[in-house]
């Protein structure tokens, strides 16, 4: 593990973190430790989100819709499906 040092932090901010730690059963350093990583977390996932909202690359094969693909080797060409049975 890494250890990071954050200075500047006010004795306002520090006091309420604590407050919220002991609040919580747990030490300043167990507690800003688990606010950093959920933090991390949600970053991945935000990051994750915005890759899939953009969606594949151009380059990258298109998923096939296996729907589609089984409809159009059972329809014969050039006609529409009609909906009847036999």
């Amino acid at each position: 593990m890494v250890a990071l040092q954050i200075r500047g932090v006010s004795e306002s901010t520090r006091r309420t973190l604590s407050v919220e730690a002991r609040t919580r059963g747990e030490s300043l350093q167990e507690y800003l430790l688990e606010l950093l990583d959920r933090e991390a977390r949600d970053i991945d996932n935000r990051r994750l989100l915005a890759e899939w909202a953009a969606g594949p690359p151009a380059d990258e094969p298109q998923p096939i819709s296996f729907v589609e693909l089984i409809r159009s080797e059972r329809e014969p060409q050039g006609s529409s499906p009609s909906g009847k049975l036999g």
